[in-house]
């Protein structure tokens, strides 16, 4: 049956009044207001006294930078390399009689000045072996799937992005950039053995990034973060807010501030903060799995790639590194410049991670007839033959 449009509409019409009432306007305007107008050092009072006495109700961020800065983007440098990995992924099938996945990263090495070249290509792996689909915990098998699956999919891109960066051509800086955040808040949620089990590789892996000198960034298009939004409510909601919406001290209008910024992403904010190019302040992300990073803990900051916000995510080596930190700042923003607000290096590696359907049916053809081959009939779940075949 095809979606009742009669009845889906007038409640489209509905939301979208909501979403734009003169209410929100006024309340983002003072929210950008108040960002321009931040007093640092007490943000970060005010953040280290709740810290202490744990009353933070939201993950905010820590300002390494002037709240209200926006910083330019130096020039480019003449001769440099951007490499950029995306991945994709053939999940395990339940209705299929094996469990196996593949992973396809896209890489992309792009290479700008008095010598510029372009390299694209993937690199395919199929996984069926049992320590590529299970994790051993104490005698349990977890399996790799869902978000665990999108963890070794991260490994993986981590490391064809090493090695493609570490080919690019000696003539200038590299900066290696892949899509998606560095802060892997998955493991937040899983048990100690997935934890250990993923966590030092990817540590290792952006080890090897620093020990080279090549920045690594993540980049994350139209971002849903509020971390800079819920460090703004601190300052308005009064000395004491144990709950949201029972502020002891805050008046109305604060209130509904709070309220408003509650609902605001940082994007919106820096949207109308920043001129394209600019990059925000440098922000500390509180996320608990950060305290498991060392000396590769991730920093963020929000850049105008001249069409939306977009979040990127380093690691604090790269940008305690002034040179590094021009370089990359400088580079992310050329190469959004050139991909009309998307990374041009990021829109080639993606073309060359997707799967295409055809492709998905040909790896089980290929499947299907291995086990022919050993005399063995491939038999999927009637389940998936009904979708499969026409019905009446």
């Amino acid at each position: 049956m095809p979606l009742d449009f009669a009845v889906i509409q007038p409640h489209i019409a509905r939301m979208a009044a909501q979403a734009h009432t003169q209410s929100l306007a006024d309340r983002l305007r003072e929210a950008c207001e108040l960002l321009r107008s931040v007093d640092t050092d007490h943000l970060r009072q005010v953040l280290r006294e709740r810290e202490q006495s744990d009353r933070i109700p939201w993950l905010v961020a820590r300002p390494r930078e002037e709240v209200g800065a926006a910083y330019p983007p130096p020039l480019p440098c003449s001769d440099f390399s951007v490499v950029a990995s995306d991945g994709s992924v053939i999940p395990p099938d339940r209705h299929s009689p094996l469990r196996f996945f593949v992973l396809n990263t896209g890489l992309a090495r792009l290479t700008y000045g008095q010598r510029p070249d372009a390299h694209l290509w993937a690199r395919s792996l199929f996984c069926a072996g049992e320590e590529d689909l299970y994790i051993n915990a104490a005698g349990r098998r977890i399996p790799v799937e869902d978000a665990r699956l999108g963890l070794r999919m991260a490994l993986e891109e981590l490391r064809a992005l090493f090695e493609a960066a570490q080919e690019a051509p000696a003539n200038g800086p590299v900066l290696a950039l892949r899509d998606g955040s560095l802060i892997f808040w998955a493991l937040q949620n899983e048990e100690e053995a997935v934890v250990r089990h993923f966590l030092p590789p990817i540590l290792d892996s952006l080890e090897r990034f620093q020990k080279a000198g090549i920045p690594i960034v993540s980049y994350i298009s139209y971002p849903g973060a509020q971390d800079v939004a819920n460090s703004l409510r601190l300052l308005v909601c009064g000395k004491d807010p144990p709950h949201c919406g029972q502020c002891a001290e805050a008046s109305t209008e604060e209130r509904a501030l709070c309220r408003a910024l509650a609902d605001f992403r940082d994007q919106a904010l820096f949207l109308r903060h920043l001129q394209p190019g600019q990059r925000s302040a440098l922000f500390d992300s509180t996320s608990a799995i950060l305290d498991r990073y060392g000396e590769q803990r991730v920093q963020f900051f929000y850049l105008h790639t001249g069409e939306e916000i977009a979040r990127l995510e380093v690691p604090q080596w790269a940008m305690q590194d002034e040179t590094l930190r021009g370089f990359l700042h400088a580079a992310v923003a050329d190469q959004c410049r050139r991909g009309r607000g998307y990374p041009q290096a990021l829109i080639e590696a993606h073309e060359e991670a997707v799967i295409p359907s055809t492709e998905h049916r040909l790896v089980e053809q290929l499947v299907e007839e291995a086990l022919a081959a050993q005399g063995v009939v491939y038999v999927r779940s009637a389940k998936d033959r009904s979708k499969r075949e026409r019905g009446i």
